[in-house]
């Protein structure tokens, strides 16, 4: 059981995929707003921000102090994916954090036995000597957290349109088929997956490997892209004054007392979105994407054959820096990612989240929770250079993700 969450996590396919990706259409269409009651999903990431900034004093950050980004995301992720109150900042004991963490901790022979999973035929190597690639206990806690939620929910009849919600009623089989909107992009649509509609209920395992999916989607990769745009913006004020003022206009527009922006409010800042675009195409999280073919496919033009079950590599940061596409690749130029600019590019030209029907299933929580903390942030702070802050940053070799070798050290002012 354990070994199939995790192979689940690393490479979604068949149903299990189809089933989730109609869960996301559903709570995209649905466009709730994003404030309390009816959705938690910006209430939390604003207060954990506010704890956050009161937690670590942002302006120590010019002595040196270490102050992990990931805290926020991951009270996010905990209240929205499981339904609980991680107390990260509360408790630096707390058990959720502890758990989470310990995902990304990972000793040698644990990282010899993923790499093994990858291989052709490594999974049945592991199945054959009874040996899981995850830490039992860290899953157990995990899936005794959903069942205990799904429980409570259930028995109280509790409603809180949360991704636990949404999966309840995944179990119920009340999740609609998704239907093609007029308004939908390229990515919305080369999205859709063609198949057919099979009528079978979500249970427990694959809840928690969706809640489990959102963690490590989440956590480490949303923190990693909130600090290099900080560095980034450190490094060009006219940027950050630009966005510092588009915030502020919004500020002025929100309901007195709300504290943070609705839904709508959020997504009608472009130059926020271009900022977080222009930082995953300088630094995508995931430089390779990996795919898997399922069928005998001929490259058009070529008498190359990729055969079913192969695999094919993207380099996204090679296309990312490719001055055809991108001139001048070395700038950070947000501009590039106006509507405008993309109209005249391909659509594959940016891979920050993937693309087609294996994209990134979390991406529009990702966005979501890293433009309501750069809000929260740039609304009360500002970033700036130091003598110690890098003029350019190399990657990490060996980490998974397109990891900053070097320290991005910026100072944090208040405004």
């Amino acid at each position: 059981m354990i070994l199939e969450i995790i192979i689940g996590i690393l490479c979604i396919i068949g149903f299990f995929y189809v089933k989730l990706r109609r869960q996301w259409t559903f709570w995209k269409d649905h466009n709730v707003p994003f404030t309390p009651p009816e959705f938690p999903f910006g209430s939390s990431v604003m207060l954990t921000w506010n704890s956050f900034r009161q937690k670590t004093n942002f302006n120590e950050m010019a002595r040196n102090q270490a102050i992990d980004l990931g805290f926020p995301n991951m009270d996010t992720i905990a209240t929205c994916a499981f339904g609980v109150n991680a107390k990260s900042f509360q408790d630096d004991d707390s058990t959720f954090a502890m758990n989470a963490k310990a995902i990304f901790r990972n000793s040698k022979l644990e990282m010899l036995k993923i790499l093994l999973a990858l291989i052709p035929g490594g999974k049945t190597v592991l199945y054959m000597f009874d040996t899981p690639i995850s830490k039992k206990g860290v899953t157990m806690f995990f899936y005794d957290i959903i069942k205990g939620t799904i429980e409570h929910r259930v028995r109280t009849k509790t409603r809180r349109n949360d991704l636990v919600d949404l999966m309840i009623d995944a179990m119920k089989a009340e999740i609609p088929i998704e239907q093609d909107k007029e308004e939908d992009g390229r990515f919305d649509k080369d999205a859709k997956l063609n198949h057919k509609v099979v009528h079978k209920q979500v249970d427990e395992i694959t809840m928690v490997a969706t809640a489990l999916v959102i963690l490590v989607a989440g956590y480490d990769t949303t923190a990693q892209t909130m600090a290099v745009t900080s560095y980034f913006l450190a490094k060009n004020e006219d940027i950050q004054e630009k966005l510092y003022q588009e915030i502020m206009e919004c500020v002025g527009e929100m309901e007195s007392g709300s504290g943070h922006p609705d839904y709508n409010q959020i997504q009608s800042l472009p130059y926020l979105d271009m900022v977080l675009h222009e930082t995953l195409r300088f630094n995508p999280v995931l430089g390779v994407i990996t795919r898997a073919c399922t069928k005998d496919y001929i490259i058009p033009g070529t008498d190359i054959l990729l055969k079913k079950g192969s695999e094919v590599h993207i380099n996204a940061m090679a296309i990312h820096a490719n001055p055809d596409i991108y001139p001048d690749p070395e700038k950070y130029d947000p501009e590039r990612f106006t509507k405008e600019a993309k109209s005249n590019r391909h659509p594959y030209a940016f891979l920050g989240f993937g693309q087609g029907p294996r994209n990134c299933i979390g991406m529009r929580f990702a966005l979501l929770e890293a433009k309501l903390g750069l809000f929260a942030v740039l609304r009360k702070y500002k970033f700036v250079v130091t003598p110690k802050t890098v003029d350019k940053f190399t990657l990490d070799p060996s980490s998974a993700l397109s990891s900053p070798k070097e320290p991005l050290l910026v100072k944090v002012v208040e405004r």
